[in-house]
Order: C-alpha cells, then sequence, then structure tokens
C-alpha cells in the first residue's frame, strides 16, 4: 500500500474529528453563557396573544445584554403562558395603576425579531415605579409589536375603504343622466382651457413687446442723459471762463483801461463763440422734443400712444385682482370637545378651514377620539383543554389602539334661500372615506344639523353621525348629537362646545405658499 493511498482517509478522518471537537466546544460555551445559577435567578410569568418564533430557552434581553431565558411556553386558555427566569441583580417593579387599569412604568415584555429568518427573543423594560416583583408574580405589561401581518390587514382594510367609496360613486355617476351631465362638464371646462390658453398667448406676446418697449426707453433715455450732461459741462466751462474775464477787467486800475479794451475785445469774441455754442445745444434740445411730440422714438411712443396706457392699466387690473382673492380668503381655526354619555369620554377636534368664498371650502381636522382605531380579527382555535367540549372553536377578537385620526375634505354649498343653506362634502374623515351634507338656518347660518356617513369597512353598519350646532356668540357656540346611529351597540349621544374664529396671521403665512382660487 502506498503512503498517498493511506494519506488521503488519514486527512479526511483529521477534519471530521476537528469539526465535531470545535462543534462540542461551541455549544459548551454558548450553552454556558446561557446557564443562570438557579438559586441566584427569579422566576416570572407573563400571558402573550401570540408567541410565534419563541421557544423554550430563548434569550431574554435588555439593553441589548442577555439577562435571562425562557424556561416554559403552553396554552392557558385562549393565551400562552410564559414562565421566564433573570438575574437576580435585575429589579423589576410592578408600576402604578391608572384610572384606565392600566400599569404604568412598570416592567414589560416585548417580543422581537432578531433577524429576517425568524429568531425572535424577549425585550425586557425593568420599569421604574410601583412594588418590586418577587419570585413567581407575574408581568402584566405586554407590548404588542406590529407584523407584517397586521401591516397587510391594515392595508387591506384601506383597499376595502377606497373600494366601498369607488362603489358609492359608481352608484352615483353610473346611470345615463350623470354621464350625460359629466361629459357636459368636461366639454365646458375644454372650452375654457381653450380661450384661457389662447389668451395667455395673446398676452404673452403683448407683454413681451412691452418689456421691449420698456428695454427701448431706458436706452434712449441714457443716451439723452449722457448727451445733455456733455452740453452742460460745455456751457458751464464756458460761462465760469467768462465771469473770470469780467473779474479780471473790474480789478484794472484806471490807467490800464485801454489795455483792458483790447483784452475786453478779444474777450467778447471768446463769449460770441460761447453764444454760438449754446445756441446750437438749443436747437438740439428743440429737435428732440419735437420728435417726442410727433411720436417718433420709443420715448414718443411711450408718451403719446394711448395703447401702452391702456395695456399698464389691464396689468394693474390683475394684480388689484389677484390681492383681492388673497384679501378675500378666510382662514377659520376651530377647537372643540364632544363628551359622549354612554361611554362617559371626551372627544377633541382641532380644525382649520380655508373659504375662498362662501360657496367653497377646504378642511382639515386632526381628531383625538377615545374610541381609537378598531380592527376585528376571526380566528379558529385549537385547544387541547379536556374541559372544553368542541377542541376546535372559532374566536373573534377586537382589538382597539389608541392613535389620532384625521380628516381632509372639499365641501361646496349654495344658498337657497335667505334662511337656508345646503352644502354637501367629500373626502377624508377620521381616517376613513366617507361623505357628510350640512343644512344651515337662518341668514347667518347661527344653527346649523350636519350628517357624516363613513367608516365603510366595519364590522357591522357604516358610521352614520348627525349633530346640530347652535353659535350663540360671534366666536363660540354649543353641540349635540348621536353618533353611529345605525349601529345599537355601539350609538352613543354626546354633547359639546367649540370656539371659531378668522385667523388673519395664518392668512398672511397661507398667502406665501399660494392661495385657492374661488
Amino acid at each position: 500500500m502506498k503512503l498517498a493511498d493511506v494519506m488521503t482517509p488519514f486527512k479526511v478522518g483529521l477534519l471530521v474529528i476537528a469539526g465535531v471537537a470545535a462543534t462540542i466546544v461551541m455549544v459548551t460555551l454558548l450553552s454556558g453563557d446561557m446557564d443562570m445559577d438557579a438559586e441566584a435567578s427569579k422566576r416570572y410569568y407573563a400571558h402573550f396573544e401570540d408567541v410565534t418564533g419563541l421557544a423554550v430557552r430563548s434569550r431574554i434581553q435588555m439593553a441589548g445584554i442577555p439577562v435571562g431565558t425562557i424556561d416554559s411556553i403552553r396554552l392557558d386558555g385562549s393565551r400562552a403562558r410564559v414562565e421566564v427566569s433573570v438575574r437576580g441583580d435585575v429589579v423589576l417593579y410592578e408600576g402604578q395603576l391608572n384610572p384606565n387599569g392600566l400599569d404604568t412604568n412598570g416592567a414589560a415584555l416585548a417580543k422581537r425579531q432578531a433577524s429576517l429568518i425568524g429568531d425572535y427573543y424577549l425585550e425586557l423594560t425593568p420599569g421604574t415605579e410601583g412594588r418590586v416583583l418577587e419570585n413567581g408574580d407575574p408581568i402584566r405589561n405586554i407590548i404588542k409589536d406590529v407584523g407584517p401581518d397586521e401591516l397587510f390587514e391594515r392595508l387591506n382594510d384601506i383597499t376595502k375603504d377606497i373600494q366601498a367609496v369607488t362603489n358609492s360613486l359608481a352608484t352615483v355617476f353610473g346611470n345615463e343622466d350623470a354621464q350625460r351631465s359629466i361629459q357636459q362638464m368636461l366639454d365646458d371646462m375644454q372650452n375654457v382651457l381653450a380661450t384661457l390658453n389662447q389668451f395667455v398667448v395673446t398676452n404673452s406676446v403683448k407683454l413681451d413687446q412691452l418689456v421691449t418697449d420698456a428695454s427701448n426707453i431706458g436706452r434712449d433715455i441714457s443716451f439723452l442723459t449722457a448727451r445733455g450732461s456733455e452740453s452742460i459741462d460745455t456751457i458751464l466751462r464756458d460761462t465760469e471762463a467768462i465771469v473770470q474775464e469780467v473779474r479780471y477787467i473790474i480789478g484794472q486800475s484806471t490807467t490800464d483801461v485801454q489795455a483792458g479794451l483790447g483784452t475786453m475785445q478779444g474777450t467778447l469774441a471768446r463769449l460770441q463763440r460761447t453764444l454760438d455754442s449754446l445756441n446750437y445745444s438749443l436747437q438740439n434740445v428743440q429737435d428732440i422734443t419735437e420728435k417726442i411730440n410727433e411720436g417718433e422714438g420709443t420715448v414718443g411712443e411711450l408718451i403719446n400712444n394711448p395703447t401702452i396706457a391702456y395695456r399698464t392699466e389691464q396689468i394693474l387690473e390683475d394684480a388689484g385682482d389677484f390681492l383681492g382673492r388673497v384679501t378675500r380668503l378666510r382662514t377659520i381655526v376651530e377647537l372643540r370637545s364632544e363628551y359622549h354619555l354612554q361611554n362617559q369620554q371626551l372627544k377633541n377636534v382641532f380644525g382649520l378651514r380655508l373659504e375662498p368664498n362662501e360657496d367653497k371650502y377646504y378642511m382639515f381636522e386632526f381628531v383625538d377620539d377615545f374610541r381609537g382605531s378598531t380592527s376585528v380579527v376571526t380566528e379558529r382555535v385549537n385547544t387541547t383543554d379536556p374541559s372544553v367540549d368542541d377542541a376546535l372553536y372559532q374566536e373573534t377578537r377586537t382589538t382597539t389602539t389608541d392613535e389620532f385620526k384625521f380628516s381632509l375634505v372639499l365641501g361646496r354649498s349654495f344658498q337657497a334661500s335667505d334662511w337656508l343653506r345646503l352644502g354637501g362634502r367629500f373626502g377624508i374623515i377620521e381616517s376613513t372615506g366617507g361623505i357628510g351634507a350640512t343644512v344651515g338656518l337662518f341668514p347667518d347660518r347661527r344653527l346649523e344639523v350636519q350628517t357624516d356617513l363613513f367608516d365603510f369597512s366595519a364590522a357591522e353598519n357604516p358610521r352614520l353621525r348627525a349633530y346640530g350646532t347652535y353659535r350663540f356668540l360671534e366666536f363660540a357656540y354649543i353641540s349635540g348629537g348621536i353618533d353611529d346611529v345605525i349601529n345599537p351597540d355601539r350609538r352613543d349621544y354626546f354633547i359639546g362646545a367649540g370656539i371659531r374664529f378668522d385667523d388673519e396671521d395664518l392668512k398672511a403665512l397661507l398667502t406665501t405658499t399660494g392661495v385657492p382660487t374661488p
């Protein structure tokens, strides 16, 4: 047997032995890092809605440092009971019980994903207030993590809202009369756009010509100024020379009169030449004045042509029209609170309303609703509890999260009579698609009745809200109505009050970003 034939199997065996030894060392080191002294650790338990990805001996971290492991996971009713062991030097607090029945500033557990391959661990927050948790106490605060499934479910709800609004629009605009009206509207809009385009093109040429004329005027004025300044300088120099000569003559004594007469003759000759130069300059000025009066040149065209004055007047009218739109824009700030009698909770709303005119408005609202955002989830649960007759049963869970909502609507209205004004609106109402209507009574619309229909993706019927407001002061009003009218189990009555005022300072800020066109 050759040595080469023996070395190859020997190398393979040596490599296998080294790999097994390295694996044993790694497992021993990792196990040693995760093991804790049973006497120095404390055991707690918590209930989770979902423990997907967690397993026995999964790590527990605090600030990125392992402080414990999961001892056991078992089903307790419809939830999972997770028992954990935490290092004894980690102090956990129970927290303070608030009026809503929640422990605030207490110890909390949250399921976190360590990597994209599905490795999960528990993140521990020790808390800061309340009683120190003892061995065997529960950790009540469980932070729910939003996973991809729940995110897609929310997107699905939004898609359903959009589909419901689309179906509503199809119902409203799907008949032949509505289609003819829309076609007529599109034709009228096309005619308006064509007329506007022609107007812009025509005035663009005129404005270009006006700019060119202004440039020529500036050039001619510069030329006249430069030429006139040279003539004036010449006249001043000649006049100064004359004055000097006269002073010289007067200063001579009587004995030098004859000599002075000879000098005066030379001075008079120079004075004659100066007068001739002055006459020439005055003749040039007269020629320029005659050309201007006859309308020659840019300056003559500017002074004698009434078309330029008419165009300037049009530009001023356009500027005045724009300033008028800015002046007519109303920026209305609204703050109101509603007390719901059934739930005994407050609902607060901050609103900003932009009104280019009385027939159109844009409204944005920021809503703090005690109902929050509600989602309904139905699950089929297979339990191993022997006390349950049917091991496979269906469970429906309603989850409500405390989050803000917003509204963004476009509204139109018209005056039906001196005492009646009707209006409608469409857009996003409390973070869902919806529509609404308004009836204003009295000439100053101090009494208004409003309805809103939204939340078409609700488990039961859409949410219908009807209420009225009465303005007893220029800036203050009271309100009352019924919320969720067509869902008896969620129906609630409410009363409220609010303030509404025009903010001129806010309008000044908004005009720097554009003003809605009436």
